[in-house]
């Protein structure tokens, strides 16, 4: 018996290893119960699960080649429901002079005229494999045996392939989350985790950056003038202009505001620093084209920006509160502070750089020495340069502490 069953459970293995369609394994399993028993005169797999189509297609019907799924013609038998019922080993039909009598046991015997066998996961049924004997044949003990090594087998791919269905699932929401979430996130944060998913590198680190702050001019203002609808168009408007020139510059936007945006760039410092400037004064001209293509709608926009370089402390800062951890993306230091002190210094729509962008770019682009100031809380003397020739602009140090 031990040597019956090996072959024929190598011989259903060698074909069903030749095919990933899951609904040809399954075919070429319940074919093989009629193989394996001669005296079947039907054997049927019948799929249950209501979630099989997501996993599987219908099963064509072992009895006729026109039809699609044997459910369509055994479903309703008692044999079948019964089955269902009964979460048994198999379920067995016996003839007897008061005709054939349903007898749910696990206990193997002779003489079965018809057999069910259902297929469970987690309490659920899936299938049922179902065996007829022709007339005159009996089902034997042997045969109920391996009948029941063919179920096993079915039991395996169907639970499977419903478990992969599931995973794919899972990945499909679990990418759609992250495709809402990733607009929040910092292209920089993205390609670390994206880089190292089971350990992401995000600890704070002291590199050379170029930081630019940007902002608009009058903000209070313009949401005081326009509904917020209006508000909401402008700034999307221009700021989603900003966001191509930007990135195309290899600048990260680590923060946002309504009316402005902080944008670390990163890399070989002379490199970034250029690029840095180069990205403010694009974002100068688009402004500029914005501004023309909404005359008559709404009123020009002024934009003011500052940028500095230099080591910062480049990472994730981690806020621990009672409903749980909050962390961003940030660059911290006197680098970032006299950025974001420049961009509010400046006005008219000007470009205001750090001394130390201006030794690494005063080869490449024009700069105007705008004289020396001293900020709040920068302890020394800082000399201001701009990227624009800023006739009649003057620079608005009236929040700042002027030299003595």
């Amino acid at each position: 018996m031990y040597q019956e069953r090996f072959e024929n459970l190598f011989r259903v293995a060698m074909k069903i290893t030749a095919s990933l369609n899951i609904s040809n394994i399954l075919e070429t399993i319940r074919d093989e119960a009629k193989v394996s028993i001669p005296n079947l005169k039907e054997a049927c797999l019948l799929l249950i699960d209501p979630e099989a189509a997501n996993y599987t297609r219908p099963l064509h019907c072992a009895m006729s080649a026109e039809s699609i799924n044997c459910q369509m013609c055994k479903r309703g038998r008692n044999t079948i429901t019964a089955s269902i019922e009964t979460p048994a080993a198999y379920l067995c039909i016996i003839p007897g002079p008061d005709g054939e009598k349903i007898l749910p046991s696990s206990i193997p015997i002779d003489g079965l005229s018809e057999v069910a066998i259902p297929i469970y996961h987690d309490g659920q049924p899936l299938a049922v494999l179902n065996a007829i004997a022709k007339q005159d044949s009996k089902i034997t003990e042997k045969d109920l045996i391996l009948l029941k090594d063919l179920t096993d087998l079915a039991s395996n791919v169907i639970t499977n392939a419903k478990k992969h269905w599931k995973v794919s699932q899972e990945k499909l929401t679990v990418d759609r989350i992250l495709g809402h979430l990733r607009p929040f996130v910092p292209q920089t944060v993205q390609k670390i985790v994206d880089k190292n998913p089971d350990s992401p590198s995000l600890h704070k680190i002291e590199v050379e950056i170029s930081v630019l702050f940007l902002d608009v001019a009058g903000y209070t203002r313009i949401s005081e003038s326009l509904n917020q609808d209006q508000v909401n168009f402008v700034i999307e408007k221009y700021f989603s202009s900003f966001l191509d020139i930007i990135y195309e510059h290899g600048g990260d936007i680590n923060e946002t505001a309504g009316d402005g945006l902080m944008v670390i760039f990163q890399g070989e410092p002379l490199q970034t620093a250029l690029n840095a400037a180069r990205a403010a004064l694009e974002i100068r001209r688009r402004t500029s084209q914005i501004n023309e293509e909404l005359r008559g709608r709404f009123q020009p926009i002024v934009i003011n920006m500052g940028i500095n370089s230099g080591v910062a402390s480049v990472g994730m800062s981690r806020f621990q509160g009672k409903a749980g951890t909050r962390m961003t993306f940030t660059a911290s230091g006197p680098v970032t502070n006299l950025a974001a002190r420049l961009a509010g210094a400046a006005s008219g729509g000007d470009i205001l750089v750090g001394p130390d962008t201006a030794a690494r770019i005063g080869n490449k682009l024009v700069l105007y020495d705008r004289g020396v100031t001293r900020f709040k809380n920068v302890s020394n003397l800082t000399r201001v340069y701009s990227l624009t020739q800023g006739e009649g602009v003057e620079i608005d140090f009236s929040n700042e502490e002027q030299p003595g």
